[in-house]
């Protein structure tokens, strides 16, 4: 697991923006956070001034609901952990310092996000493989330009075998050339949930962290694998 966590953190740490408050490379437009009864977040980097701690706040904008929340800041990172929501709707999230930052002008927000499930796709190259070598890639294609699996966003992490593709629906990937570049077998596994899920599939958030060569080990923490005989 140690390991991994090498291999993943850059790619973690990486920033949205360039300013004073950041959000995490991975708290983007369109994303999927996870829904009621969870309580999800969002976070990401201040620069704060040395004399007092900064004060974060997040203004969450719904359809029918906007509240604020205070950000909980440890040294340079900050998160502001939501309420609990329920599926669908569509959110911008407005985050901004008020004191204890160098520049209390810096304001950043994110839209078009949704409430739902959140998958994560992790493992080795055979996760990684794309839906270009699927023979069922043109079924799904066709299948999500008539207007089908509108439900799914899918966020890929860069790096390895994976193309950068930052929160989109399934129907923008197809359109900017993401759609076949993307995990075969995470995709599949959101849209066989949502065929069985049928009116009730909420908004399907998939996440695609897989790396090839990377040993099953990897994916397990140590107190699991000590229990292996």
């Amino acid at each position: 697991m140690q390991t991994l966590i090498r291999l993943l953190l850059p790619s973690l740490l990486v920033m949205q923006v360039v300013g004073l408050i950041q959000f995490s490379d991975h708290v983007q437009d369109h994303m999927v956070l996870q829904r009621y009864p969870q309580k999800s977040g969002v976070y990401g980097i201040v620069n704060a001034t040395s004399s007092s701690p900064p004060v974060i706040s997040a203004t969450v904008t719904g359809d029918d609901d906007e509240y604020i929340i205070e950000a909980k800041v440890v040294g340079n990172q900050w998160i502001a952990y939501l309420k609990p929501t329920s599926a669908g709707g569509n959110y911008t999230i407005t985050v901004t310092c008020t004191s204890g930052c160098t520049d209390l002008g810096n304001v950043i927000s994110i839209s078009d996000v949704t409430f739902g499930d959140v998958w994560y796709c992790g493992g080795q190259s055979n996760m990684a493989l794309p839906l270009i070598h699927t023979i069922s890639r043109n079924i799904s294609l066709a299948a999500i330009q008539g207007g089908k699996y509108s439900n799914i966003r899918v966020h890929q992490m860069y790096g390895n075998m994976n193309p950068r593709t930052p929160w989109m629906t399934v129907l923008n990937a197809t359109e900017q050339d993401r759609f076949f570049t993307f995990s075969s077998t995470c995709y599949y596994f959101g849209e066989s949930l949502t065929d069985f899920l049928g009116t009730a599939a909420p908004p399907i958030g998939l996440i695609h962290t897989a790396w090839g060569g990377s040993t099953a080990e990897q994916w397990t923490s140590n107190k699991t694998s000590s229990q292996c005989k």
